[in-house]
């Protein structure tokens, strides 16, 4: 089973993320213009702490659930534009995340991840049978 590290919620038009178990406890929020495509399953977004992209949350392929990966697990370099893959260390189950979204209610519960599974951030596509969900 994997256990509950955090929750999600609706923050104004932005989703903000708080971890409260593990090494990456804190606040980190999605951006409110990327909010629509996240949740609807069809783009990856920025993962912001304060005002520094710090990681991406994903869509898995089944669209299931967002994935989370911070900077230092994905090779993610400069402040260009985000173009890679890495180990994901959280979920949050995409279609319980929309349903509190366009209710403004909440929480919903982010789930730890193993490290084996990876996040493919927009341009890049994970390498066949990787990441999948």
């Amino acid at each position: 089973m994997t256990r509950e590290i955090g929750h999600a919620v609706r923050d104004g038009d932005a989703i903000a993320i708080r971890l409260e178990v593990g090494p990456r406890r804190g606040c980190y929020r999605v951006e409110a213009g990327k909010v629509p495509r996240l949740l609807a399953g069809v783009a990856a977004a920025t993962l912001w702490a304060d005002d520094a992209p710090v990681g991406i949350v994903a869509p898995s392929r089944d669209l299931r659930i967002l994935l989370g990966a911070f900077r230092e697990f994905c090779g993610f370099t400069g402040g260009g534009p985000l173009v890679w893959a890495g180990a994901t260390a959280f979920m949050i189950p995409r279609a319980h995340m929309r349903a509190h979204y366009d209710r403004y209610d909440g929480p919903v519960p982010v789930l730890e991840c193993d490290r084996r599974r990876t996040v493919a951030g927009p341009g890049r596509r994970s390498p066949s049978g990787e990441g999948r969900s």
